[in-house]
């Protein structure tokens, strides 16, 4: 649909009267699902309408999830969460929601003006919105499209996180089911399990508010891709940069935080917003537990401390001072306060010299070991392709001498995503009627223009030469694994190519 139409027909709405009471003022925006309006109700009071589109309103599940907004929003009744009034239906059939007018710009908007945000600024925001959703997670709720369009900065210097419209709640959503192969959210700003349909917690709403400070402090991404199917299988596949690498200015411990919100492995990032919120206060200056990695403490002098990160600490900008000192000051010792120095000069040298021959030995243990690892790594990965060209060419025979037709696949049921495959352990057809044989599945060649993208054993994705379109893994209902949403069908998973993330394209 184009955008003209739509915006004509949302601009038309201006001075008409919702229900008898609202009447429509000026058109504030409009997005995929749903337009905002600043309305007045007939005593007089201000507000802002959500009406959702009419030809999204059509679909039960698309009204389910913009209803469930006002659900969650309610459940939450926390200040920084917009305030919702109401909830009703138009004349021409769209729902819509009564919310708190906002005055002021969005974070995203914020950014990108010529001030920006300053780094303390961001983490007082990002403060309050992780507030938010320790809230929402302990109501299960997750919000999962946290990014800079969705905080709101009020003119008065308030936080307000908007659009819960996604949000994936444990009791009163649960008939709000999600299309197959359906990605809801942003794609800068989801997290590996969101994108690969993995289990979705309020880790993955820390994975977004990582990734929105990753956004304000680099003018960045976390990966960038000149094609929506690049992004998502870069978002999928490959960890964060170091924020110290893209945006050396930023300061060490804020750094950590961020790297630490944004860790591919779920072990590795924030439990809670909890923890990573308190970290932040921390920084801030807050007295609170640290859940960062542990800090090196140096002290300057008697009554001041410094925690420093170590792995994270980067060569001061020009005209930047150190945050730290890097070496320890010791006050001198004279001869009479150190007898031992004095006294036993063979025992230093000694002790010295067995320093350097252990130094000397954990280095060459260790070069022997990072030598070993590329060719360790090379021979793994020739005998997976290997695998693969084995396993595709005996499916090939299998497929020219057997005399009955597998099942055909089917995709695998809306609301349960499938765990990728392995190479391992590939599924197998089931066996087919004995009183009709059902025509056989589709099986390109291994030359075909589907592959599998592979990463630690696993192909969350089908993808096409050059990354020009990428479908997810599903199993049907044979329990076969196939490459589900691709325009010729449901193609099984075990006659195709491995590809690695590595490799940017194929001939």
């Amino acid at each position: 649909m184009n955008d003209d139409p739509q915006l004509a027909h949302c601009t038309a709405r201006i001075g008409t009267v919702l229900r008898g009471k609202w009447r429509i003022d000026s058109l504030i925006g409009v997005g995929g699902m749903a337009a905002v309006y600043e309305a007045t109700h007939r005593i007089g009071r201000r507000c802002a309408i959500k009406i959702l589109h009419p030809e999204i309103a059509v679909s039960k599940e698309l009204r389910a999830r913009f209803e469930q907004e006002a659900l969650a929003v309610n459940q939450l009744g926390h200040p920084a969460a917009v305030n919702v009034l109401d909830i009703d239906t138009s004349e021409d059939g769209s729902p819509f929601l009564v919310m708190e007018l906002l005055d002021g710009d969005s974070l995203g908007k914020r950014a990108r003006g010529s001030g920006g945000i300053e780094e303390r600024e961001l983490l007082r925001i990002v403060s309050t919105v992780l507030e938010v959703l320790d809230v929402a997670h302990g109501l299960g709720i997750v919000h999962r499209d946290i990014k800079p369009d969705n905080l709101f900065l009020t003119s008065s210097g308030g936080v307000k996180v908007l659009d819960f419209g996604i949000a994936r709640m444990k009791q009163g959503g649960s008939n709000v089911h999600t299309r197959t192969g359906a990605v809801l959210g942003t794609t800068p700003y989801m997290s590996p399990e969101q994108i690969t349909g993995g289990q979705i917690d309020g880790r993955t709403d820390v994975f977004a508010v990582g990734a929105t400070m990753f956004r304000i402090l680099t003018k960045r991404h976390v990966h960038e891709g000149s094609t929506e199917s690049e992004l998502l299988i870069k978002m999928a596949t490959q960890h964060a940069p170091a924020l110290r690498t893209v945006a050396p200015s930023v300061s060490p411990e804020v750094c950590a935080i961020v790297d630490r919100a944004l860790a591919f492995d779920l072990s590795c990032r924030y439990p809670t917003a909890r923890a990573m919120r308190e970290d932040i206060e921390r920084v801030l200056g807050a007295k609170a537990t640290p859940h960062a990695p542990a800090p090196v403490s140096f002290r300057a002098d008697a009554s001041s401390p410094i925690s420093v990160d170590g792995p994270t600490m980067v060569a001061p900008a020009p005209g930047q001072a150190m945050q730290a000192p890097m070496v320890v000051p010791v006050p001198p010792r004279s001869a009479a306060t150190s007898p031992r120095a004095s006294s036993n000069p063979p025992f230093l040298i000694i002790a010295v010299i067995g320093s350097l021959a252990v130094a000397v030995c954990l280095a060459a243990v260790f070069f022997v070991v990072r030598s070993r690892a590329p060719a360790e790594d090379a021979r793994e990965s020739a005998d997976d392709e290997t695998s693969q060209e084995d396993k595709a060419s005996g499916s090939a025979r299998t497929m020219a001498t057997s005399s009955t037709t597998s099942t055909p696949s089917t995709p695998s049921t809306p609301s349960t995503p499938s765990t990728p495959s392995t190479p391992s352990t590939p599924s197998t057809p089931s066996t087919p009627s004995s009183t009709a044989a059902p025509p056989p599945t589709r099986r390109p060649a291994s030359d075909s223009k589907y592959r599998l993208l592979i990463k630690d054993g696993k192909y969350p994705f089908c993808v096409t030469s050059k990354l020009k379109h990428a479908y997810p893994v599903r199993t049907n209902d044979e329990g076969v694994k196939v490459c589900s949403g691709t325009p010729d069908g449901p193609i099984p998973i075990d006659g195709l190519k491995a590809y690695h993330p590595s490799q940017l394209q194929w001939q």
